[in-house]
């Protein structure tokens, strides 16, 4: 039987293991947050998640996700590269998840703000990266 869990795992587990990625983004890719004191990483996300049924069982999982490459102002990181870099890796392209079948990924939109750091108002936090759409058949 499939677990939802595996999805947001496997999703990690792809940018976490890419190397051209963990050299722009070298503290890695985290689900929901970041360990302290990081300041250049990418942080995956459930946004919005829905099931298929078909014939009285899950078909489908339709999962998106808000996946973007974080980096701290004084961290001298290349924030677009980051960004372009997570898009080669999931735009088009399938992701492997045992228990599922074909899963494909396509982004819907693209995530840019920088935010005021909440311990110090000098330093700023870089955003980018997109909502990348999973669906997975269970």
């Amino acid at each position: 039987m499939s677990d939802s869990s595996d999805l947001d795992n496997a999703l990690v587990a792809l940018l976490g293991a890419d190397t051209a990625l963990l050299a722009l983004c070298p503290n890695g890719a985290y689900l929901d947050e970041a360990p302290a004191g990081s300041t250049r990483y990418v942080i995956v996300r459930v946004v919005d998640s829905v099931d298929e049924p078909m014939f009285s069982a899950r078909a489908f999982e339709n999962v998106l996700y808000e996946v973007e490459a974080r980096m701290l102002s004084t961290a001298n990181g290349n924030i677009k590269s980051a960004a372009a870099r997570i898009d080669v890796l999931l735009e088009q392209q399938t992701l492997t998840v045992s228990g599922y079948g074909v899963s494909t990924l396509r982004r819907e939109s693209r995530v840019r703000m920088t935010e005021v750091d909440d311990v110090n108002p000098k330093l700023r936090w870089f955003r980018r990266g997109g909502q990348y759409r999973v669906v997975a058949s269970s």
